[in-house]
């Protein structure tokens, strides 16, 4: 009781911007004091090349990592690192799972002329990721779909917060201990979507759909082999890691391991990853991120 008390009094306290803007001038917190320095408010985001975006921090964990350490610093920095080098010899890029749309922010920041999609299937994120393109007057496009294997309906578990940085289409995947609610959501195979919007080719995708993403490939059907667009995609588990393995082989990819912390490791097999996410590109790709 007295926690949430105090939680509600913080939540109201005015200049709490201000004061951390002119805090984080002076010193730099550790994380175990700066993620209770949260507000709400606009924040500017540099990217690792000293373009500039902004987003609404909304006081949840992702935006006070970035507003405390920026993207060089923190959550998923060589992911980013990588994607923003990406970006910038891609025509068509597409933020699966988008969230809030750090990664669709950045693909516009540093790429203007790019056509970028993003797809957010949870309705209080997805508003959430059109007032950050809105703020930024981008011109990226934004849809309340989630990409599969099928078009029609789902039924994904949603936690009951006020927002969430991850949904499941298995009960069983939710976090122990964390009420959730069955949400029905409107899903569409990514070729469908290529041919009723006429993209051109995709160059480049992040999926981040928590142990969805064979599906999302499977969706892609004959463009997987087409396009073969380089991959920026989570693997979360050695069943995952199986499947999407058996979907790209023989496409010409290789594999890249990134724990955020090392340079990205190249390895033979796909498997559960040392942190969040893999890097799968041609070999081509790979000589001009200089990883091989």
């Amino acid at each position: 009781m007295l926690k949430k008390l105090v939680k509600s009094i913080y939540k109201i306290l005015p200049f709490k911007k201000a004061f951390f803007v002119a805090l984080r001038g002076v010193w730099s917190p550790p994380h175990r004091v700066y993620q209770h320095l949260h507000f709400q408010g606009k924040i500017n985001v540099k990217t690792t090349g000293n373009q500039e975006f902004k987003m609404h921090h909304y006081g949840f964990e992702l935006e006070n990592e970035l507003f405390w350490r920026g993207i060089k610093g923190g959550w998923e920095q060589q992911s980013i690192q990588l994607w923003e080098k990406l970006c910038t010899v891609n025509d068509c890029i597409i933020d699966v799972g988008a969230n809030t749309g750090v990664y669709a922010l950045i693909a516009k920041t540093v790429r203007p002329t790019a056509q970028v999609v993003a797809f957010e299937p949870v309705k209080r994120v997805f508003e959430k990721l059109q007032e950050n393109i809105a703020l930024n007057q981008f011109d990226v496009k934004a849809y309340e779909l989630a990409l599969s294997d099928s078009d029609g309906k789902a039924t994904i578990y949603d936690q009951d917060t006020e927002h969430t940085y991850s949904v499941t289409v298995s009960q069983d995947l939710s976090p122990e201990g964390v009420d959730t609610v069955a949400t029905s959501i409107d899903i569409i195979r990514f070729d469908t979507f290529i041919a009723q919007h006429q993209l051109p080719k995709v160059g480049l995708m992040k999926i981040d759909v928590e142990t969805h993403e064979p599906e999302v490939l499977e969706g892609m059907g004959e463009y997987l082999d087409t396009m073969r667009p380089t991959l920026l995609i989570e693997i979360l588990t050695n069943e995952v890691a199986q499947r999407v393995e058996k979907l790209v082989e023989g496409k010409g990819y290789l594999y890249f391991d990134l724990d955020e912390k090392n340079p990205p490791r190249k390895v033979d097999r796909i498997q559960k990853s040392g942190f969040y996410n893999y890097l799968i590109c041609t070999e081509s790709i790979a000589q001009q991120l200089q990883l091989i």
